[in-house]
């Protein structure tokens, strides 16, 4: 499993405790959730690329996601 980290400038790494909540309340939380979602899936073929067998990802999906029509 992996989470998310935002690489704030001054704040340094801030948790995902922190920031998601906010994302969620602003709408953030989409195009976040868009990249995370296409960042496994280039690692996961990056990987087969290597020669590793296709793996399974899980990728928590937001509620507010699931309300997007291009999800």
């Amino acid at each position: 499993e992996a989470l998310i980290r935002w690489q704030h400038p001054t704040r340094g790494t801030v948790s995902p405790a922190i920031f998601i909540p906010t994302a969620e309340e602003t709408g953030l939380i989409v195009p976040i959730g868009d990249w995370v979602l296409h960042e496994a899936c280039r690692q996961n073929k990056a990987w087969q690329d290597a020669g590793l067998p296709p793996l399974i990802v899980c990728v928590n999906v937001s509620a507010r996601q699931f309300r997007e029509r291009n999800l």
